[in-house]
């Protein structure tokens, strides 16, 4: 584990994390120091090289599996300390089965069907009666494409594969609020899945002539003579060149005109691209200083020739795997590979992955985990089984809900993921999937950890925005009320992989559980008063169930539930919230 002196960011973040949950007590951050653990020594990084200067071990290997895709069990670790990072980056890269590259078949309408002349002869009750069954045929096309999706992250057969989905999911952002179609967005997420680690080029050029896309965007309704900008504007600001990059006002409106007549065609089961010539403005444009009778794919190669182009999008990425912004040099380096390339995604990521400034101090466990890494990493780390709806409904409770982002710049990343009432729910999300499913006592047991760390009274110094807010959502619904009937009605029973594996580590003292299981549920050091006091927590709970000799690992029915705990508090750290 790395130390935070030498990481300003990551002290920063926790500094952050504690005073927006009105913790931040007189101590310095450097307090949150830890010593280095088990990731080995410090890496010899050499700036931008990509030659593999850099140490490997149990620490590199979850921070790729953490960033590449969504967390590893504690038990594959070793296999891949062995084996080395080119063994891994060859084996997240490798082509899966065809059927790992799509999440659903194109979708087919079977509820009941009404001719539009027939509808309109039915009675007020018969329509509404027919429109709220269409309501719920979509309702449930919709939940299982997104438990779906959320199931292969667990699963971890294609990792990278899911990863840069959800990155691109991010960027060329569509929302089923808007497009209200199960079919589009299942169509949309199966090209953004195929291509996500194929040619940024080719998913550009997808983007143009998507369904979903351009209902979202209402480029159906761009029509000679009534140019509708939209598309046009975000192709440019965030799915191609990015926001003041050198394209005017004008460049916006010939683009549109480009865009004009690429719309969609509709039947009784599906929605797909068309291109109405009529509705095609055909006079000259010009985009870019590039003059022509521009269409949509002409507009996708003037794009695609910029420079700022392969900037923005080498810069998107490498902010993304990594939590920070890289430098100018850097930057261009990576650039120019891509381009060179022909935008080819799985060389740009093998580079990435085997680059020492991927491994960084201030890049390993640095990054703010947004939901779905928290809940979906959770379920890996605990050994999988947890209920996939469970999983879309805890990440959306967290702010992220997939296939509805809140705008078209997608998920704000970073901090912005953090509040006073998202840190707490955090905690009782990690206690439900642990089966800790009772909430006040989960509430009592972070505050009396808290109380320990010398940061009692967070509730009272929430501020009266966030106690307004928290109150608003409590009188609307109960979030984890409903989550955890979720679990219950699913029959959930939490995996004891973890446990087992931790005796078979053979760990002879209370500091070297808390030492082992920090370790695997924390990508960096805790400091060492928050070890201190896990000590004592967990010295306290097998004295008070009578176990505190030898023999505690000798009944799995007598440690998991106090191992379970134990867990739950780790995951209710400010640490947690990184990786």
């Amino acid at each position: 584990m790395n130390d935070l002196n030498a990481n300003p960011k990551r002290a920063r973040f926790v500094s952050v994390t504690i005073s927006c949950l009105g913790l931040f007590c007189a101590a310095d951050v450097s307090a949150f120091a830890g010593p280095t653990g088990a990731g080995g020594t410090a890496l010899e990084t050499s700036g931008a090289s990509d030659e593999t200067g850099f140490s490997w071990g149990p620490r590199e290997v979850e921070h790729v599996w953490n960033r590449a895709g969504f967390g590893i069990r504690p038990g594959e670790i070793d296999r891949w300390v062995e084996a080395g990072p080119e063994a891994l980056v060859d084996y997240l890269l490798a082509p899966r089965p065809l059927a790992e590259q799509t999440i659903a078949g194109p979708f087919v309408y079977r509820g009941p069907r009404i001719d539009p002349v027939e509808f309109e002869q039915r009675t007020i009750d018969e329509r509404r009666a027919y429109r709220a069954e269409i309501r719920r045929v979509y309702a449930a096309e919709f939940a299982r494409l997104r438990a779906g999706w959320v199931r292969r992250m667990v699963r971890g057969e294609d990792p990278l594969r899911d990863r840069l989905t959800l990155f691109w999911h991010g960027v060329f952002t569509s929302s089923y609020e808007t497009v209200r179609e199960p079919g589009m967005i299942g169509r949309q997420h199966n090209v953004l899945r195929r291509g996500a680690l194929g040619s940024y080029e080719g998913l550009l050029r997808a983007m143009l002539r998507d369904p979903a896309m351009l209902v979202y965007l209402s480029n159906d309704k761009n029509k000679k003579g009534k140019p509708n900008e939209n598309l046009a504007r975000e192709v440019m600001e965030l799915f191609s060149l990015g926001e003041g990059s050198g394209y005017t006002e004008l460049d916006v409106q010939e683009a549109a005109r480009a865009l004009t007549g690429a719309g969609v065609a509709r039947d009784r089961d599906d929605v797909d691209y068309r291109f109405e010539r009529k509705d095609h403005d055909s006079r000259m444009k010009t985009i870019l200083g590039v003059e022509g009778q521009h269409g949509p794919d002409d507009l996708a190669t003037i794009l695609l020739a910029q420079p700022a182009c392969a900037r923005f999008i080498a810069g998107s990425l490498i902010e993304y795997m990594e939590g920070l912004p890289p430098e100018p040099e850097r930057l261009e380096r990576y650039a120019g590979r891509l381009r060179g390339t022909g935008y080819d995604i799985a060389y740009f990521m093998r580079t990435l992955l085997l680059d020492p400034a991927f491994y960084r101090p201030e890049v390993v466990g640095a990054r703010v985990s947004s939901p779905i890494d928290y809940v979906v990493g959770s379920a890996v780390r605990f050994g999988g089984g947890v209920p996939p709806g469970f999983l879309v409904e805890a990440a959306s409770s967290l702010g992220q809900n997939l296939f509805r982002p809140p705008n078209v710049k997608g998920w704000e990343e970073g901090i912005a993921w953090i509040s006073t009432a998202s840190f707490m729910l955090r905690g009782n999300v990690a206690g439900a999937l642990l089966g800790r499913i009772d909430r006040r006592a989960v509430r009592e047991e972070t505050e009396r950890m808290l109380e320990d760390l010398g940061h009692e009274g967070m509730m009272d110094e929430m501020s009266a925005e966030e106690m307004a807010t928290m109150s608003s959502e409590q009188s609307k619904r109960d979030e984890m009320s409903r989550l955890t009937r979720l679990l219950k009605d699913a029959k959930y029973k939490p995996s004891a992989a973890i446990f087992r594996w931790l005796r078979a580590q053979k760990p002879a003292s209370n500091a070297e559980i808390v030492a082992l299981l920090s370790d695997r549920l924390l990508a960096i050091e805790p400091p060492a008063e928050t070890l201190i006091m896990l000590e004592g927590r967990l010295d306290s709970l097998r004295k008070a169930a009578g176990h505190g000799g030898s023999r505690f690992f000798t009944s799995a029915k007598v440690s998991e539930p106090l191992l379970r705990e134990l867990c739950h508090l780790i995951l209710s750290l400010p640490e947690a919230q990184l990786h």
